[in-house]
Order: structure tokens, then sequence, then C-alpha cells
């Protein structure tokens, strides 16, 4: 932490690099859209789909992604217990917006059923 500090001080004020400059507004303008994902460059759906064709069947690279976690889906007002492979799984096949409305259940330890429906428990 002391060399972060003694770094951060070095370039303060008149040592900064960018000290006395101005941006021009098409600089600005560029790094504004930059931070909001604008780029000038987007993929056309043919090329996304080709992209994707390219993947489909290929092995993850090792240490990628997270593993996938099983969870038991449990529907009260039917009295239906369903496993599924995934928690995205799950939130496909329940209608679930997204699958970290589940993950958050989890994550808070929640006992009371989602929407007074569904009950998760990991496997």
């Amino acid at each position: 932490m002391l060399q972060k500090k003694q770094i951060s001080d070095a370039l303060k004020g008149e040592n900064h690099p960018n000290y006395g400059k101005t941006r021009s507004n098409e600089t600005k303008t560029k790094i504004s859209d930059t931070k909001k994902g604008i780029s000038g460059k987007n993929h056309t759906e043919e090329s996304k789909k080709i992209m994707s064709e390219a993947k489909k069947g290929k092995p993850k690279v090792e240490g990628s992604g997270k593993p996938s976690q099983q969870i038991e889906v449990t529907d009260i007002k039917n009295n239906q217990t369903t496993t599924y492979d995934s928690i995205s799984e799950a939130s496909r096949a329940l209608n679930i917006s997204s699958h970290k409305i589940i993950s958050m259940y989890f994550l808070r330890n929640q006992n009371k059923p989602y929407k007074g429906q569904y009950t998760f428990k990991k496997l």
C-alpha cells in the first residue's frame, strides 16, 4: 500500500502526464462513446452467425467460465420436483427473466419460495 501511495503522490499536480493539456471535443466524444460501448464497429448478423458456428462443438479452454451448478426446483403449488443441470437452464424453463435471480436466491440464503411457488436447492 505504501508504494501505491507514493506513486499516486508522485503523479499529482504538475507531475501528471496530462497536466495543463486540454482535450478537443472530438476526443472527448470518442472517449465518451468508448465508455458507453459505442465503438463504431458492429458485426453484421451474418458475421455473428459465422463466429457462433465456428465456436460450436469446440471445448472451452480449461479454467474458463464457471462449471454448471445442478439445482433442484420444487413447485410447491403442484408438489413437483424437477432437477436441472444448470441455473440458466432452470431460469429458462421457469420463464424467469434472468439466471441471476436464482443465483441471488442462493447468495441471500433465502428460504421463502420465489414468487410464492418455487424453492431452489443446490445439488
